[in-house]
C-alpha cells in the first residue's frame, strides 16, 4: 500500500479519479443511441436553443418546455457549439456535461473525504463514487443528474472543509456557486440536500461557527445574481407560464402522486442501492456499519468511563464521529424525503452517494490499516455476489432469446417470423457469452481478493468489475438490442426507401442519391429520440389525417407511420387511397420494434409517396404478412 498511499498524497490523485470515470464512461458516449425519453427531450431542447439564439425560453419541437430550468441546456448548447454543431445530431456532445459531472463528482468526493478522514480513505471512497454503476451510467445519458451530482458534490465538499476549520470565507463564495448551478439545473433538489445536512446538523450537534463561511455577503450576492435574472427573465418571455407550470405540474404531481406512472413503494431506493452502488457493494455495508457505531451515543461515554485515554486520543475520537455525523446527516435526511415522495426514478438519490462512497472509502481505511475485516465483511460479500450474477445472467443469449421471444407475442400472428429476425439480428453481432464469463471472472477474482485480504488486488477487482459489466452493457450488449430501439428501426425503414429528409445529417449519411423529402410526417409514433435525430425535418401531426402536398411544394413527401395502432392504421389506408387517385406510386418499408420507453409493440412503416405513377394501375400492394428483411445496424 505504500506506493498508494504516496499517490493520494499528491495531486496527481484527483487526476487518476478523473481518468477512471472518463475511461469508464467513454466508451457508452458514443455507443449507446439516444434514449428515451427524458435524454431525447433534454438534447433536443438544447440543439433548438443554439438553432434559434434564444438562451432564455426552453422550446421542445417549438412548444414550451416548461418543466426542469435551463442550466443543462447551457451546458449542452456550449458543448455541443465548441464540438460538432447542432446540424450534426452528435449525442456525445450534448453527453459531455454529464461526463464532466461524473469527473467533478469523483474529485470532490476526494477534495471533501480529505477534510474528513485519512487521504486513503478519501481516496478509497472517490474511486468507488467513479466506478459506482448509477453514476457511470449517468456520464452517457445527456441530462441533468450526472452534472447535478458534480455540483452538489463539491458544495459538500466545501461544507467538510468548513468543519473541519480549514476553510474561509471563498469556501463560503464557492458554496454558493455550486447551490446557484444546482438550483438552475433541478430547481430544489439542490437545497434539499444541501441546507437539509446543514440543519440536521444544527439540530444534532448544537455547534453553528463553523458555517460562518456561508454568511460571507459576497457570496450571497452571487448566488443571487447567477441565479434570479434567469427566472426572472423566463417568467417574463413565457407571461409567467414556465414556474406555474413547473411548481404545479411537473414538482406539484411528483409530489402528490406517482407523475407519469413513476410509482415505486417506500424502500425502493433502498432495495435498489445494492445494484445502482455495485461494484462498491462490496464496502457499502461495512461502511453504513462503522458509521452507526461510530455515532453511538454509548460509544463516547465507554471511552469517558476508561479514564485511561489521552486527552488527545479522546479529541481524535470526536473528530472522527463528527466526520461520520456529516455523512450520515448528508445522506439521511434526503434519502427519506425521496422514500416518502410518491414518485420514484432510480437516478433521484445520486447526489447521496458520495456520502455513501466515502462511508465504504473508511471502512476500507479501517480495514487495511488494522486488518480487522469485520463488521458486515460477508453480508457485503454475499450482497456483492448476488448483484454479480444477476449482471452476469442477464445478456446470456438464452436469457435474451426468452425475453425476445416473449416481447413478439405482442405481434399476434407475426410472432414467429418477427422472433426469428430478432434472433438473426442479434446473432449477427458475434457477441455470445463473453459478456457474461468476464462479468463471473471479474467478480470472482474481487471476492478471492477479499477472501485472501489483499487490499490492492481488492480495489483492482472493483474497478475491473466496473469496467467490465458498464462497458460490455453500455458500449457492446444495450447497443446492439436493435429489437427493442425504435427509433434506429423507424431510420432503417426511412433509408431503406431513401426517405430522409434532405440536408438533415440522417440523409447525408444514408448514401441515397436524388431528391429527398422535405420533411417526415409522423403519426401514431412520436419518440424524443427521433425527433432529436430528425429535429425541425419531423412535424407530428395531431391526428391521423393524411393530406399529399402538391409535387411543387414536396417533390416526395414522406411519413413515418405506426399501423401498430389503429390511428396508424387508418393513416396508412388513407395515404393509399388518397396516392392511388392521385396516379402516384407509394414505396413502404417495414420495421417491427419493442418501444421500451412505453412498453409497446411498434409496426413502423416507412412510405414516400413518388412523384409519378405505379408501373400498373392496380394500386399499391399491401404489406406483406411475412417480411424477410433483416434489422440493419442502427446510426448511433
Amino acid at each position: 500500500m505504500a506506493a498508494f498511499d504516496r499517490l493520494t498524497e499528491t495531486r496527481w490523485a484527483y487526476a487518476v479519479l478523473a481518468g477512471i470515470v472518463f475511461l469508464l464512461a467513454l466508451p457508452g458516449l458514443f455507443a449507446l443511441p439516444v434514449l428515451d425519453r427524458d435524454e431525447g427531450r433534454f438534447t433536443e431542447a438544447s440543439s433548438e436553443m443554439l438553432e434559434t439564439g434564444d438562451f432564455v425560453v426552453i422550446r421542445y419541437h417549438e412548444d414550451l418546455r416548461n418543466k426542469k430550468p435551463v442550466a443543462i441546456h447551457w451546458f449542452q448548447s456550449a458543448s455541443v457549439a465548441l464540438t460538432s454543431g447542432a446540424h450534426a445530431r452528435n449525442i456525445a456532445d450534448y453527453r459531455l456535461p454529464s461526463m464532466l459531472g461524473a469527473m467533478i463528482a469523483a474529485m470532490a468526493t476526494f477534495w471533501g473525504g480529505t477534510a474528513l478522514f485519512t487521504r486513503r480513505a478519501a481516496f478509497i471512497g472517490a474511486m468507488l463514487l467513479g466506478v459506482t454503476l448509477l453514476l457511470t451510467t449517468e456520464a452517457n445519458i445527456g441530462k441533468t443528474d450526472a452534472a447535478q451530482c458534480g455540483v452538489l458534490a463539491l458544495a459538500m465538499a466545501a461544507l467538510a472543509q468548513m468543519r473541519a476549520g480549514t476553510a474561509g470565507k471563498w469556501h463560503g463564495v464557492l458554496f454558493w456557486v455550486c447551490m446557484s448551478i444546482g438550483v438552475l439545473l433541478k430547481g430544489p433538489i439542490a437545497p434539499l440536500v444541501c441546507f437539509g445536512t446543514i440543519a440536521a446538523l444544527f439540530i444534532w450537534e448544537r455547534k453553528y461557527g463553523w458555517a460562518k463561511p456561508l454568511l460571507y455577503w459576497f457570496g450571497i450576492s452571487l448566488f443571487i445574481v447567477m441565479t434570479v435574472p434567469w427566472y426572472i427573465a423566463v417568467q417574463v418571455a413565457t407571461q409567467g407560464e414556465f414556474l406555474s407550470e413547473a411548481v404545479r405540474v411537473d414538482l406539484g404531481e411528483k409530489l402528490v402522486d406517482a407523475a407519469e406512472g413513476h410509482a415505486g413503494p417506500i424502500g425502493m431506493h433502498t432495495a435498489a442501492l445494492p445494484l445502482l452502488f455495485w461494484p462498491g457493494t462490496l464496502l457499502l455495508i461495512p461502511g453504513i456499519w462503522l458509521a452507526i457505531t461510530k455515532v453511538l451515543p454509548g460509544k463516547k461515554t465507554a471511552a469517558a468511563q476508561e479514564g485511561a485515554r489521552a486527552a488527545a486520543t479522546q479529541a481524535a475520537d470526536d473528530k472522527e464521529a463528527a466526520a461520520w455525523r456529516f455523512l450520515l446527516c448528508w445522506a439521511v435526511p434526503a434519502w427519506i424525503v425521496f422514500e416518502i415522495a410518491p414518485t420514484k426514478l432510480v437516478h433521484y438519490t445520486l447526489p447521496m452517494y458520495p456520502a455513501f462512497a466515502l462511508m465504504a472509502g473508511g471502512a476500507a481505511d479501517y480495514w487495511f490499516s488494522t486488518n480487522n475485516w469485520k463488521f458486515g465483511r460477508w453480508i457485503s460479500a454475499a450482497l456483492f455476489g448476488i448483484v454479480a450474477l444477476f449482471l452476469a445472467i442477464a445478456p446470456w443469449p438464452g436469457v435474451l432469446e426468452a425475453i425476445r421471444a416473449d416481447t413478439a407475442q405482442d405481434f399476434g400472428p407475426l410472432a414467429p417470423r418477427v422472433a426469428d429476425t430478432w434472433r438473426t439480428a442479434w446473432d449477427a453481432t458475434g457477441i455470445g457469452i463473453w459478456p457474461t464469463l468476464l462479468i463471473l471472472a471479474a467478480s470472482a477474482f474481487t471476492i478471492y481478493a477479499l477472501v485472501k485480504k489483499n487490499a490492492i488486488w481488492l480495489l483492482g477487482g472493483i474497478v475491473a468489475c466496473s469496467a467490465i459489466t458498464g462497458i460490455g452493457y453500455r458500449a457492446v450488449i444495450l447497443p446492439n438490442q436493435a429489437w427493442m430501439l425504435s427509433t434506429g428501426a423507424s431510420l432503417s425503414a426511412l433509408r431503406e426507401v431513401c426517405a430522409l429528409p434532405e440536408d438533415s445529417q440522417a440523409w447525408k449519411e444514408s448514401g441515397c442519391e436524388g431528391r429527398a423529402p422535405k420533411k417526415i410526417r409522423a403519426i401514431a409514433f412520436a419518440e424524443p429520440s427521433l425527433v432529436f435525430k430528425l429535429g425541425n425535418k419531423i412535424d407530428l401531426p395531431p391526428d391521423s389525417s393524411v393530406d399529399i402536398p402538391p409535387i411543387t411544394e414536396d417533390n416526395r413527401p414522406a411519413w413515418l407511420i405506426n399501423i401498430g395502432e389503429e390511428k396508424g392504421r387508418e393513416a396508412l389506408d388513407k395515404l393509399i387511397a388518397s396516392a392511388t387517385a392521385a396516379d402516384r406510386c407509394v414505396r413502404l418499408a417495414r420495421r417491427f420494434a419493442f418501444n421500451y420507453s412505453n412498453g409497446d409493440p411498434s409496426v413502423l412503416v416507412a412510405a414516400v409517396v413518388e412523384p409519378g405513377g405505379c408501373p400498373s394501375s392496380e394500386p399499391p400492394p399491401a404489406l406483406r404478412d411475412a417480411p424477410d428483411e433483416d434489422e440493419p445496424a442502427l446510426d448511433q
